[in-house]
């Protein structure tokens, strides 16, 4: 059995690297779940892992959840259009890595995006007084930004919204007049 080292990385702190290594059998859940618990991320947002190529870019998905349910495959009018879904949880990391100079790309939290550029540095040989997957290196440390803020306070919030709604109203209203500003209405026109 294989072991592949991994580097982690991110353009959002570019200070930020952590190695791990985890084995071949274990699944993309058992990265994932590694990833959630190092990096301090709550357990309850959605993410996936890409297989990427030398320049980054996405190619197949590895989902934590299956988010095609039976009614959006009828709109498939041919099954050769319903993409494979892969699971994190079935799906081994060894049925896509297999060599030193692979790329994932794992994205978590879709509504608040933090995008990890993942490498396979090594495959090795599988230590047998190891436990995998283990964090074999870090550098700098990763801070969580909340990018969206939610108003607790009920009525804080409905003022908030109250306030942005008006201020689109308002907005719009500025415009129609602007555009009402050139036309000239007589008694006589038909609506």
């Amino acid at each position: 059995m294989k072991v592949f080292k991994f580097r982690i990385e991110t353009d959002e702190d570019p200070t930020f690297i952590l190695d791990l290594e985890i084995r071949s059998d274990q699944t993309f859940k058992d990265l994932h779940d590694v990833l959630v618990k190092t990096l301090k991320f709550t357990e309850n947002e959605l993410a996936s892992f890409y297989v990427a190529d030398e320049n980054w870019e996405k190619y197949e998905e590895i989902t934590l959840l299956d988010m095609i349910g039976e009614e959006e495959e009828e709109l498939y009018d041919d099954e050769k259009d319903l993409k494979n879904i892969f699971l994190m949880s079935s799906t081994p990391i060894g049925k896509f890595i297999t060599e030193t100079g692979q790329n994932l790309v794992y994205e978590y939290d879709f509504l608040q995006l933090h995008t990890f550029f993942i490498e396979c540095t090594e495959v090795k040989e599988i230590d047998k007084k190891g436990s995998y997957p283990k964090i074999v290196g870090q550098k700098g440390g990763y801070k969580v930004i909340n990018k969206i803020h939610i108003e607790d306070d009920p009525d804080k919030l409905k003022a908030s919204l109250l306030q942005d709604f008006n201020s689109m109203v308002n907005s719009n209203l500025d415009d129609d007049d602007d555009d009402n500003d050139d036309m000239e209405l007589d008694g006589n026109d038909d609506f």
